[in-house]
């Protein structure tokens, strides 16, 4: 752009002694034939200078760009590589916190059997005292027993020393059937001692299987204490892969601090750059013979086919737009790279993009309106898009033909079909 600028100056240079001869005969009529070449050379050594300045300022500020996008790719690895060691921070914390979750359900378990455990002990207990309270009456009732079976032993030895002869055979009669009784009795006994050997047996293999079931307990506590080590063991390396993640991050700030400081030195410089070439305007525009160029300069790009305001669609039309300079180079840089996605057939990327430089400058870049009626007329079923695009930049230059044609060629079909276009 600078070289182009540069190469216009000079045409306009070398034109401007013809432009002048007309209006300023007088004045070249009382100029020397040798002054004349002298002025001519000067003039053209400034302009060769200037654009030799302007050339080697436009190197620079490309070097300086090129060094701030690798800058911005490297930052952009970094962070990318930081989101994956954080997905992969939160991946192993989602299995911590499963475990634990399990961990803690396994607990819960282990301390519902615990608790049935220790009911099932309450109950044991309490038949367990119900066998001594069962064992201490029948040792009362045999007691009882043996002191009866001694009193009728005794009651036995008087009324067989009492009775006679005659009742022998009824105190015999009488004994049998008390023996019967202590038969009966006996037999009685023998049956609840063989209860008790049973309930004896069951209330062993009840302890046994109490045993088994603590030491079935103690295992598993030592498996959640191990359990619970590992656990430990894992959270202090998951904090120090932390620490030392946040340790990384504390880095890459300090190297995007670093990014920034540059970003804004380059920025200052830029300014700078500004500043200066701003000064070097404003001093030539205190020349009145230096601002005559410029206005022939502007006539000139005008009358230049390709930058005709009216015809173009080069993107170098938008050095015709009356904005800030810096502007039109940006507007310049998105709309070479919307013509690349249109040129490469991916014209949903290249609406976006054309979408984006005219709202950049909505008030001026009609270029980009047309551009953008272009890529939606490409598109299926978006006629009425590219009409209303045609129609923005109608709205900005309503002498601009390419949106003129644009616009017949999209409203023929509606017409001839009498279709209503909508929004």
């Amino acid at each position: 752009m600078f070289r182009k600028t540069a190469l216009l100056m000079l045409l306009v240079m070398c034109l401007t002694p013809c432009a002048f001869a007309d209006e300023t005969t007088v004045e070249v009529s009382q100029l020397s034939q040798d002054s004349q070449p002298d002025e001519l050379t000067l003039r053209e050594n400034a302009v060769t200078q200037k654009a030799a300045e302007l050339e080697a300022l436009a190197e620079q500020l490309a070097s300086r760009e090129s060094k701030l996008v690798q800058q911005e790719k490297d930052f952009a690895a970094k962070a990318r590589a930081l989101a994956a060691e954080d997905r992969k921070i939160s991946g192993t914390s989602a299995i911590l916190l499963g475990r634990e979750t399990q961990m803690s359900k396994r607990e819960l378990d282990l301390k519902a059997r615990e608790a049935e455990l220790a009911r099932r002990e309450m109950a044991f207990a309490q038949e367990s005292q119900k066998f001594t309270e069962a064992s201490s009456a029948l040792s009362g009732r045999e007691a009882d027993l043996a002191k009866r079976e001694s009193e009728l032993a005794g009651r036995e030895a008087e009324l067989n020393a009492k009775i006679s002869a005659k009742e022998a055979a009824d105190s015999l009669t009488a004994r049998e059937a008390d023996l019967v009784k202590r038969e009966a009795a006996l037999t009685e006994r023998e049956a609840t001692g063989n209860r008790l050997n049973a309930l004896e047996a069951e209330l062993t293999e009840r302890d046994k299987a109490l045993k088994e079931r603590e030491e079935a307990v103690a295992l598993r506590e030592s498996s959640v204490s191990e359990t619970e080590k590992k656990l430990a063991e894992a959270s202090e390396q998951v904090n120090a892969h932390e620490a030392e993640l946040a340790k990384k991050e504390s880095d890459l700030n300090a190297k995007e601090a670093d990014i920034a400081g540059r970003n804004q030195k380059l920025t200052e410089a830029t300014a700078s750059l500004a500043e200066r070439d701003s000064a070097i305007m404003s001093r030539e525009a205190e020349s009145a013979r230096k601002s005559a160029e410029l206005q022939e300069l502007e006539t000139l790009i005008k009358e230049l086919p390709a930058f005709d305001p009216n015809n173009s669609t080069e993107a170098a039309m938008i050095l015709t737009y009356k904005i800030p300079a810096q502007k039109r180079r940006e507007l310049i840089a998105m709309q070479r790279e919307a013509y690349t996605r249109y040129s490469s057939n991916r014209v949903t990327q290249a609406l976006e993009s054309y979408t984006a430089a005219f709202e950049a400058e909505p008030t001026a870049n009609y270029l980009a309106a047309y551009w953008a009626g272009l890529s939606a007329e490409r598109l299926r079923n978006r006629r009425d898009d590219a009409l209303m695009w045609a129609d923005r930049a109608l709205e900005i230059n309503p002498d601009y033909r390419p949106a003129q044609e644009l616009k017949r060629r999209l409203e023929a079909p509606a017409r001839g079909n009498q279709r209503r276009r909508t929004r």
